[in-house]
Protein backbone atom coordinates (compact mmCIF):
# COMPACT_ATOMS: atom_id res chain seq x y z
CA UNK A 1 0.00 0.00 0.00
CA UNK A 2 1.40 3.00 -1.07
CA UNK A 3 1.52 6.08 1.52
CA UNK A 4 2.68 9.78 0.63
CA UNK A 5 3.35 11.33 4.27
CA UNK A 6 4.11 14.91 5.39
CA UNK A 7 7.35 16.18 4.72
CA UNK A 8 9.48 15.73 7.17
CA UNK A 9 10.32 19.72 7.73
CA UNK A 10 6.47 20.45 8.25
CA UNK A 11 5.78 17.38 10.87
CA UNK A 12 6.55 19.21 13.91
CA UNK A 13 4.08 21.90 13.41
CA UNK A 14 1.32 18.99 13.50
CA UNK A 15 -1.18 19.22 16.56
CA UNK A 16 -3.03 15.88 15.45
CA UNK A 17 -2.30 12.57 15.64
CA UNK A 18 -0.10 12.52 13.27
CA UNK A 19 -2.41 10.78 10.80
CA UNK A 20 -0.67 10.41 7.35
CA UNK A 21 -2.63 11.94 3.95
CA UNK A 22 -4.01 9.72 2.24
CA UNK A 23 -7.45 7.15 2.84
CA UNK A 24 -6.27 6.89 6.34
CA UNK A 25 -6.54 10.80 6.37
CA UNK A 26 -9.53 10.64 5.38
CA UNK A 27 -11.40 8.64 7.45
CA UNK A 28 -9.69 10.29 10.09
CA UNK A 29 -11.10 13.86 9.28
CA UNK A 30 -13.83 13.76 6.96
CA UNK A 31 -16.81 12.02 7.12
CA UNK A 32 -17.51 10.92 3.24
CA UNK A 33 -19.79 7.51 3.43
CA UNK A 34 -18.46 4.27 3.81
CA UNK A 35 -19.18 3.22 0.30
CA UNK A 36 -18.38 6.67 -1.37
CA UNK A 37 -14.67 7.28 -2.97
CA UNK A 38 -13.81 10.89 -3.79
CA UNK A 39 -11.45 11.62 -6.40
CA UNK A 40 -13.56 14.27 -8.06
CA UNK A 41 -12.35 17.38 -5.35
CA UNK A 42 -12.37 19.44 -8.10
CA UNK A 43 -15.73 20.29 -8.62
CA UNK A 44 -17.22 20.69 -5.32
CA UNK A 45 -14.73 20.74 -2.85
CA UNK A 46 -15.81 19.70 0.58
CA UNK A 47 -14.95 20.18 4.34
CA UNK A 48 -13.26 18.50 7.34
CA UNK A 49 -15.18 17.23 9.90
CA UNK A 50 -13.69 20.34 12.20
CA UNK A 51 -14.53 23.16 9.88
CA UNK A 52 -18.02 21.88 9.47
CA UNK A 53 -18.59 21.59 13.06
CA UNK A 54 -17.65 25.37 13.42
CA UNK A 55 -19.80 25.88 10.48
CA UNK A 56 -22.74 24.12 13.04
CA UNK A 57 -22.06 26.17 15.43
CA UNK A 58 -22.43 29.40 13.55
CA UNK A 59 -25.76 28.77 12.14
CA UNK A 60 -27.02 28.03 15.46
CA UNK A 61 -25.87 31.31 17.04
CA UNK A 62 -27.62 32.56 14.00
CA UNK A 63 -30.80 30.25 14.72
CA UNK A 64 -30.96 31.25 18.04
CA UNK A 65 -31.23 34.82 17.78
CA UNK A 66 -31.29 35.81 14.25
CA UNK A 67 -32.20 39.51 14.48
CA UNK A 68 -29.12 40.86 16.05
CA UNK A 69 -27.04 38.21 14.59
CA UNK A 70 -28.12 39.53 11.38
CA UNK A 71 -28.75 42.92 11.89
CA UNK A 72 -26.41 43.37 14.04
CA UNK A 73 -23.06 41.12 14.56
CA UNK A 74 -23.07 39.98 10.79
CA UNK A 75 -21.09 43.12 8.88
CA UNK A 76 -18.10 42.92 11.63
CA UNK A 77 -17.71 39.12 11.98
CA UNK A 78 -17.53 39.48 7.98
CA UNK A 79 -14.93 42.18 8.03
CA UNK A 80 -12.93 39.96 9.85
CA UNK A 81 -12.66 36.80 7.93
CA UNK A 82 -12.69 39.20 4.93
CA UNK A 83 -9.37 40.17 6.42
CA UNK A 84 -7.94 36.37 6.96
CA UNK A 85 -8.81 35.82 3.58
CA UNK A 86 -7.46 39.24 2.36
CA UNK A 87 -4.02 37.69 4.02
CA UNK A 88 -3.60 34.99 1.91
CA UNK A 89 -3.73 36.53 -1.27
CA UNK A 90 -1.60 39.07 -0.03
CA UNK A 91 -4.23 41.63 -0.61
CA UNK A 92 -3.01 44.79 1.17
CA UNK A 93 -6.05 46.78 1.29
CA UNK A 94 -9.19 44.42 2.97
CA UNK A 95 -12.33 46.91 1.66
CA UNK A 96 -10.51 45.60 -2.38
CA UNK A 97 -11.68 41.99 -1.58
CA UNK A 98 -15.40 40.96 -0.62
CA UNK A 99 -17.46 38.03 -0.47
CA UNK A 100 -20.19 36.62 -2.98
CA UNK A 101 -21.68 33.49 -3.27
CA UNK A 102 -19.42 31.58 -6.01
CA UNK A 103 -16.74 32.90 -8.68
CA UNK A 104 -19.73 32.64 -11.29
CA UNK A 105 -21.34 35.74 -9.37
CA UNK A 106 -18.33 37.52 -9.50
CA UNK A 107 -17.44 37.28 -13.06
CA UNK A 108 -21.14 37.96 -13.92
CA UNK A 109 -21.09 41.45 -11.73
CA UNK A 110 -18.05 42.65 -13.93
CA UNK A 111 -19.73 41.50 -17.33
CA UNK A 112 -23.45 43.31 -15.65
CA UNK A 113 -21.69 46.38 -14.53
CA UNK A 114 -19.32 47.26 -17.13
CA UNK A 115 -20.64 49.97 -18.92
CA UNK A 116 -20.17 48.62 -22.82
CA UNK A 117 -19.60 50.99 -25.95
CA UNK A 118 -19.83 50.40 -29.35
CA UNK A 119 -16.73 48.88 -30.64
CA UNK A 120 -15.87 46.58 -27.24
CA UNK A 121 -14.87 43.10 -27.72
CA UNK A 122 -14.20 40.61 -24.82
CA UNK A 123 -11.59 38.89 -26.06
CA UNK A 124 -11.09 35.07 -24.45
CA UNK A 125 -9.53 31.85 -25.17
CA UNK A 126 -12.01 28.79 -25.90
CA UNK A 127 -11.81 26.59 -22.37
CA UNK A 128 -13.19 29.56 -20.31
CA UNK A 129 -15.61 28.30 -18.05
CA UNK A 130 -19.28 27.50 -19.21
CA UNK A 131 -21.42 29.82 -17.35
CA UNK A 132 -18.94 32.49 -18.01
CA UNK A 133 -18.81 32.06 -21.60
CA UNK A 134 -22.85 31.91 -21.37
CA UNK A 135 -22.69 35.30 -19.37
CA UNK A 136 -20.92 36.53 -22.71
CA UNK A 137 -23.42 34.96 -24.47
CA UNK A 138 -25.91 37.79 -23.18
CA UNK A 139 -23.92 40.52 -22.88
CA UNK A 140 -23.51 40.03 -26.86
CA UNK A 141 -27.39 39.95 -26.88
CA UNK A 142 -28.39 42.08 -24.59
CA UNK A 143 -25.25 45.22 -24.69
CA UNK A 144 -23.79 44.17 -28.76
CA UNK A 145 -20.56 43.11 -26.76
CA UNK A 146 -18.74 41.43 -29.62
CA UNK A 147 -16.86 38.18 -28.63
CA UNK A 148 -13.80 37.14 -30.19
CA UNK A 149 -12.64 33.48 -28.84
CA UNK A 150 -9.18 32.13 -29.63
CA UNK A 151 -9.27 28.66 -30.43
CA UNK A 152 -6.02 26.95 -29.46
CA UNK A 153 -5.16 23.49 -29.84
CA UNK A 154 -4.42 22.60 -26.04
CA UNK A 155 -2.21 21.60 -24.69
CA UNK A 156 0.14 24.77 -25.58
CA UNK A 157 3.22 25.79 -24.67
CA UNK A 158 2.99 29.01 -22.60
CA UNK A 159 4.51 31.04 -25.08
CA UNK A 160 2.43 30.01 -27.40
CA UNK A 161 -0.89 31.03 -25.16
CA UNK A 162 0.29 34.18 -24.41
CA UNK A 163 1.37 34.62 -27.83
CA UNK A 164 -1.79 34.05 -29.37
CA UNK A 165 -3.48 36.38 -26.58
CA UNK A 166 -1.68 39.47 -26.99
CA UNK A 167 -1.57 38.87 -31.11
CA UNK A 168 -5.72 39.10 -31.25
CA UNK A 169 -5.78 41.91 -28.74
CA UNK A 170 -3.71 43.64 -31.49
CA UNK A 171 -5.55 42.52 -34.51
CA UNK A 172 -8.38 43.53 -32.91
CA UNK A 173 -7.12 47.02 -31.59
CA UNK A 174 -5.97 47.57 -34.99
CA UNK A 175 -9.16 47.40 -36.38
CA UNK A 176 -11.08 50.80 -36.58
CA UNK A 177 -13.36 51.61 -33.92
CA UNK A 178 -12.47 48.34 -32.29
CA UNK A 179 -11.07 48.03 -28.78
CA UNK A 180 -10.44 44.89 -26.81
CA UNK A 181 -12.46 46.25 -23.78
CA UNK A 182 -12.03 43.45 -21.12
CA UNK A 183 -9.67 40.26 -21.19
CA UNK A 184 -10.81 37.06 -19.80
CA UNK A 185 -8.52 34.65 -18.55
CA UNK A 186 -8.16 31.57 -15.50
CA UNK A 187 -5.25 30.56 -12.86
CA UNK A 188 -6.74 26.93 -13.50
CA UNK A 189 -9.00 25.92 -16.45
CA UNK A 190 -11.51 23.52 -14.88
CA UNK A 191 -12.11 21.04 -17.89
CA UNK A 192 -9.61 19.55 -19.09
CA UNK A 193 -7.76 20.80 -15.91
CA UNK A 194 -5.13 22.95 -17.10
CA UNK A 195 -3.01 25.24 -15.05
CA UNK A 196 -2.54 28.83 -16.90
CA UNK A 197 0.36 31.08 -16.65
CA UNK A 198 -1.83 33.77 -15.75
CA UNK A 199 1.14 35.73 -13.50
CA UNK A 200 2.39 36.56 -17.09
CA UNK A 201 -0.89 37.06 -18.93
CA UNK A 202 -2.24 39.55 -17.15
CA UNK A 203 0.59 42.31 -17.76
CA UNK A 204 0.85 41.43 -21.14
CA UNK A 205 -3.12 42.01 -22.06
CA UNK A 206 -2.88 44.90 -19.98
CA UNK A 207 -0.24 46.27 -22.20
CA UNK A 208 -2.65 45.99 -24.88
CA UNK A 209 -5.18 48.50 -22.96
CA UNK A 210 -7.63 45.73 -21.83
CA UNK A 211 -9.36 45.53 -18.45
CA UNK A 212 -8.26 41.55 -17.27
CA UNK A 213 -10.99 39.31 -15.67
CA UNK A 214 -9.30 36.41 -13.70
CA UNK A 215 -11.17 33.47 -13.20
CA UNK A 216 -9.66 32.41 -10.06
CA UNK A 217 -12.32 29.19 -9.26
CA UNK A 218 -9.78 26.96 -8.66
CA UNK A 219 -7.25 29.70 -7.51
CA UNK A 220 -6.99 29.63 -3.33
CA UNK A 221 -5.88 26.77 -1.43
CA UNK A 222 -4.58 25.64 -4.98
CA UNK A 223 -1.83 27.91 -6.58
CA UNK A 224 -0.09 30.75 -5.03
CA UNK A 225 -2.08 34.18 -5.30
CA UNK A 226 -0.74 37.30 -4.84
CA UNK A 227 -2.68 40.43 -5.56
CA UNK A 228 -0.32 42.84 -4.64
CA UNK A 229 2.45 41.86 -7.36
CA UNK A 230 -0.49 40.23 -9.99
CA UNK A 231 -2.27 43.70 -10.10
CA UNK A 232 -5.75 42.15 -12.06
CA UNK A 233 -8.29 44.62 -13.20
CA UNK A 234 -10.73 42.36 -11.28
CA UNK A 235 -9.98 38.98 -9.68
CA UNK A 236 -12.71 35.97 -8.12
CA UNK A 237 -11.68 32.45 -6.25
CA UNK A 238 -13.61 30.28 -4.72
CA UNK A 239 -12.87 29.36 -0.66
CA UNK A 240 -15.24 25.97 -1.11
CA UNK A 241 -13.54 24.63 -3.92
CA UNK A 242 -9.64 23.85 -2.25
CA UNK A 243 -9.47 26.10 0.75
CA UNK A 244 -11.85 23.98 3.01
CA UNK A 245 -14.16 26.82 3.36
CA UNK A 246 -18.06 25.84 3.59
CA UNK A 247 -19.82 26.42 -0.03
CA UNK A 248 -21.05 28.83 -1.56
CA UNK A 249 -18.16 31.13 -0.29
CA UNK A 250 -15.96 33.25 -2.92
CA UNK A 251 -13.89 36.30 -2.81
CA UNK A 252 -14.46 38.80 -5.21
CA UNK A 253 -11.16 41.34 -5.68
CA UNK A 254 -11.40 44.88 -7.40
CA UNK A 255 -9.04 47.09 -6.65
CA UNK A 256 -10.01 50.96 -5.85
CA UNK A 257 -9.60 52.44 -8.45
CA UNK A 258 -11.94 50.47 -10.66
CA UNK A 259 -14.56 50.03 -7.79
CA UNK A 260 -16.31 52.88 -9.31
CA UNK A 261 -17.22 50.72 -12.53
CA UNK A 262 -18.52 48.18 -10.26
CA UNK A 263 -21.81 50.19 -9.59
CA UNK A 264 -24.14 47.53 -8.07
CA UNK A 265 -23.96 43.81 -6.49
CA UNK A 266 -26.02 40.91 -7.91
CA UNK A 267 -29.14 41.32 -6.71
CA UNK A 268 -28.76 44.92 -6.08
CA UNK A 269 -28.26 45.72 -2.08
CA UNK A 270 -29.19 47.22 0.84
CA UNK A 271 -26.36 49.00 0.92
CA UNK A 272 -26.89 49.96 -2.57
CA UNK A 273 -26.08 54.03 -3.46
CA UNK A 274 -27.88 55.53 -6.32
CA UNK A 275 -25.43 58.38 -8.26
CA UNK A 276 -28.36 61.05 -7.54
CA UNK A 277 -28.01 60.64 -4.37
CA UNK A 278 -24.17 60.62 -3.84
CA UNK A 279 -23.54 64.33 -3.76
CA UNK A 280 -19.74 65.31 -3.35
CA UNK A 281 -17.40 62.79 -4.14
CA UNK A 282 -16.23 61.10 -0.52
CA UNK A 283 -12.73 60.63 0.76
CA UNK A 284 -11.13 57.46 -0.61
CA UNK A 285 -11.10 55.41 2.55
CA UNK A 286 -15.48 56.21 2.75
CA UNK A 287 -15.39 55.00 -0.79
CA UNK A 288 -14.27 51.71 -0.10
CA UNK A 289 -15.98 51.01 2.36
CA UNK A 290 -19.23 51.44 1.23
CA UNK A 291 -18.13 49.33 -1.77
CA UNK A 292 -17.32 46.63 0.91
CA UNK A 293 -20.60 47.15 2.83
CA UNK A 294 -22.44 46.98 -0.49
CA UNK A 295 -21.64 43.32 -0.78
CA UNK A 296 -22.28 42.46 2.77
CA UNK A 297 -25.80 41.88 2.59
CA UNK A 298 -27.81 41.33 -1.02
CA UNK A 299 -30.77 39.74 0.83
CA UNK A 300 -31.74 37.38 3.48
CA UNK A 301 -29.83 34.60 2.42
CA UNK A 302 -27.81 31.81 4.70
CA UNK A 303 -24.16 33.41 4.35
CA UNK A 304 -22.66 31.67 8.10
CA UNK A 305 -19.86 29.85 5.86
CA UNK A 306 -18.44 33.36 5.07
CA UNK A 307 -17.91 33.28 8.77
CA UNK A 308 -15.54 29.99 8.50
CA UNK A 309 -12.25 31.15 7.27
CA UNK A 310 -10.52 31.06 10.45
CA UNK A 311 -11.93 27.39 11.17
CA UNK A 312 -10.33 26.60 7.13
CA UNK A 313 -7.19 28.00 8.18
CA UNK A 314 -6.89 26.38 11.62
CA UNK A 315 -7.68 22.85 9.96
CA UNK A 316 -4.91 23.47 6.84
CA UNK A 317 -2.37 25.06 9.84
CA UNK A 318 -2.84 22.70 12.76
CA UNK A 319 -3.99 19.43 11.32
CA UNK A 320 -2.59 19.42 7.91
CA UNK A 321 0.64 21.05 8.97
CA UNK A 322 0.58 24.24 6.89
CA UNK A 323 0.20 24.99 3.26
CA UNK A 324 3.67 23.75 2.09
CA UNK A 325 2.92 20.63 3.28
CA UNK A 326 -0.55 20.47 1.81
CA UNK A 327 0.84 21.88 -1.74
CA UNK A 328 3.94 19.34 -2.04
CA UNK A 329 1.10 16.30 -1.18
CA UNK A 330 -1.58 17.15 -3.26
CA UNK A 331 0.92 18.15 -6.41
CA UNK A 332 2.48 14.77 -5.84
CA UNK A 333 -0.37 12.70 -5.27
CA UNK A 334 -2.26 14.19 -8.55
CA UNK A 335 0.79 13.03 -11.02
CA UNK A 336 1.73 10.04 -9.26
CA UNK A 337 -1.85 8.69 -9.57
CA UNK A 338 -2.16 10.21 -13.18
CA UNK A 339 0.99 8.32 -14.31
CA UNK A 340 -0.81 4.99 -12.58
CA UNK A 341 -3.94 5.52 -14.47
CA UNK A 342 -2.35 5.87 -17.63
CA UNK A 343 0.04 2.73 -16.99
CA UNK A 344 -3.86 0.93 -16.02
CA UNK A 345 -5.14 2.46 -19.83
CA UNK A 346 -2.06 1.94 -21.46
CA UNK A 347 -2.36 5.46 -22.14
CA UNK A 348 -0.76 8.95 -21.42
CA UNK A 349 -1.44 12.10 -19.65
CA UNK A 350 -2.22 15.71 -21.45
CA UNK A 351 1.00 17.55 -21.27
CA UNK A 352 3.72 19.59 -23.61
CA UNK A 353 7.07 21.24 -23.40
CA UNK A 354 7.37 24.50 -22.11
CA UNK A 355 3.67 24.52 -20.40
CA UNK A 356 2.99 25.10 -16.31
CA UNK A 357 0.09 22.75 -17.29
CA UNK A 358 0.81 20.45 -14.52
CA UNK A 359 1.76 22.58 -12.07
CA UNK A 360 -1.07 22.29 -10.12
CA UNK A 361 -3.47 19.50 -8.36
CA UNK A 362 -4.96 18.25 -11.86
CA UNK A 363 -3.84 15.78 -14.48
CA UNK A 364 -5.74 14.64 -17.02
CA UNK A 365 -5.10 11.08 -18.42
CA UNK A 366 -6.37 9.67 -21.95
CA UNK A 367 -8.89 7.29 -21.77
CA UNK A 368 -8.72 4.10 -23.71
CA UNK A 369 -11.59 5.47 -26.35
CA UNK A 370 -11.40 5.85 -29.58
CA UNK A 371 -14.08 8.27 -31.41
CA UNK A 372 -15.45 6.70 -35.13
CA UNK A 373 -15.63 8.37 -38.18
CA UNK A 374 -19.67 8.43 -38.22
CA UNK A 375 -19.09 5.88 -41.39
CA UNK A 376 -21.77 4.14 -39.82
CA UNK A 377 -19.71 0.88 -40.06
CA UNK A 378 -20.43 -1.47 -37.37
CA UNK A 379 -17.04 -1.67 -34.90
CA UNK A 380 -18.73 -4.66 -32.75
CA UNK A 381 -18.21 -6.92 -35.86
CA UNK A 382 -14.98 -9.10 -35.00
CA UNK A 383 -11.53 -8.22 -36.10
CA UNK A 384 -12.93 -4.35 -36.17
CA UNK A 385 -11.60 -1.59 -34.15
CA UNK A 386 -13.56 -0.61 -30.86
CA UNK A 387 -15.27 3.07 -31.43
CA UNK A 388 -17.53 5.22 -30.27
CA UNK A 389 -20.66 6.39 -32.76
CA UNK A 390 -20.07 10.38 -32.95
CA UNK A 391 -24.02 10.56 -32.73
CA UNK A 392 -23.76 8.70 -28.99
CA UNK A 393 -20.56 10.60 -27.96
CA UNK A 394 -21.76 13.06 -26.13
CA UNK A 395 -23.63 10.82 -23.96
CA UNK A 396 -20.46 8.91 -22.70
CA UNK A 397 -19.21 11.37 -19.63
CA UNK A 398 -22.70 11.36 -18.16
CA UNK A 399 -22.66 7.28 -18.25
CA UNK A 400 -19.70 7.26 -16.85
CA UNK A 401 -20.93 9.90 -13.55
CA UNK A 402 -24.28 7.41 -13.38
CA UNK A 403 -22.94 4.53 -13.67
CA UNK A 404 -19.78 4.90 -11.23
CA UNK A 405 -21.80 6.46 -8.74
CA UNK A 406 -24.33 3.42 -8.69
CA UNK A 407 -22.08 0.41 -9.29
CA UNK A 408 -18.60 1.24 -7.66
CA UNK A 409 -19.18 4.55 -5.38
CA UNK A 410 -17.10 6.54 -7.62
CA UNK A 411 -17.89 9.75 -9.80
CA UNK A 412 -15.46 10.33 -12.71
CA UNK A 413 -15.26 13.71 -14.11
CA UNK A 414 -14.10 13.03 -17.75
CA UNK A 415 -14.43 15.41 -20.91
CA UNK A 416 -14.97 14.74 -24.53
CA UNK A 417 -11.99 17.81 -26.24
CA UNK A 418 -11.12 17.53 -29.88
CA UNK A 419 -12.52 14.08 -30.20
CA UNK A 420 -10.26 12.97 -27.25
CA UNK A 421 -11.67 11.46 -23.70
CA UNK A 422 -9.73 12.86 -20.69
CA UNK A 423 -9.90 11.81 -17.01
CA UNK A 424 -9.40 14.74 -14.97
CA UNK A 425 -7.47 13.99 -11.90
CA UNK A 426 -7.99 15.66 -8.25
CA UNK A 427 -5.10 15.32 -6.41
CA UNK A 428 -6.47 16.18 -2.12
CA UNK A 429 -4.88 15.58 0.99
CA UNK A 430 -7.24 12.78 1.75
CA UNK A 431 -6.79 10.78 -1.06
CA UNK A 432 -3.96 8.58 -1.83
CA UNK A 433 -2.69 6.65 -5.58
CA UNK A 434 -4.34 3.59 -4.61
CA UNK A 435 -7.76 5.30 -4.68
CA UNK A 436 -7.14 6.58 -7.79
CA UNK A 437 -5.60 3.00 -9.27
CA UNK A 438 -9.25 1.06 -8.19
CA UNK A 439 -10.55 4.33 -9.86
CA UNK A 440 -8.98 3.26 -13.00
CA UNK A 441 -9.56 -0.07 -12.89
CA UNK A 442 -13.11 0.90 -13.04
CA UNK A 443 -13.00 3.09 -15.11
CA UNK A 444 -10.96 1.19 -18.19
CA UNK A 445 -14.21 -1.63 -17.80
CA UNK A 446 -16.73 0.95 -18.24
CA UNK A 447 -14.70 2.13 -21.58
CA UNK A 448 -15.37 -1.50 -22.63
CA UNK A 449 -18.64 -1.05 -21.78
CA UNK A 450 -18.84 1.89 -23.78
CA UNK A 451 -17.64 0.47 -27.10
CA UNK A 452 -20.03 -2.55 -26.54
CA UNK A 453 -22.90 0.33 -26.93
CA UNK A 454 -24.27 0.25 -23.43
CA UNK A 455 -23.72 4.08 -23.00
CA UNK A 456 -27.01 4.23 -25.55
CA UNK A 457 -28.95 1.42 -24.25
CA UNK A 458 -29.12 3.37 -21.03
Amino acid sequence: MTIIRHPKKRRETMKSSEVPFGAAFRKAHFAFGRHYTPLNHGSYGTVPVSVRQAHEAIRAEADGAPDPFIALEFHDRLAEQRELAAKVVNCPDVNELVFVPNATTGSDTVLKNLVWEEGDVVLCYDLIYESLGLGLSWAEEARGVKVHVVNLQWPVSDDELINSMVDAARQINAEPGKRVRLAIIDTIISMPGIRVPFERLVPALQAEGALVLVDGAHGIGHVDIDLGALRPDFFVTNLHKWFFVPRGCAAFYVPRRHQPLIRTTLPTSHKFRPRKKLGAQAEDDEDAKAFAEMFDFTGTDDTTAWLCVQAALDFRDKVCGGESAIREYCHRVAQESAAAAAEVFGTDIMDTPGSCIRDCYFANVRLPLELGNGSGVDVSSPGKKKEVDPAHADAVSDWFKETGVRESGVYFQTVLYRGVWYWRVSGMVYVGVEDFKRGAEVLKGLCERVCKGEHIKA
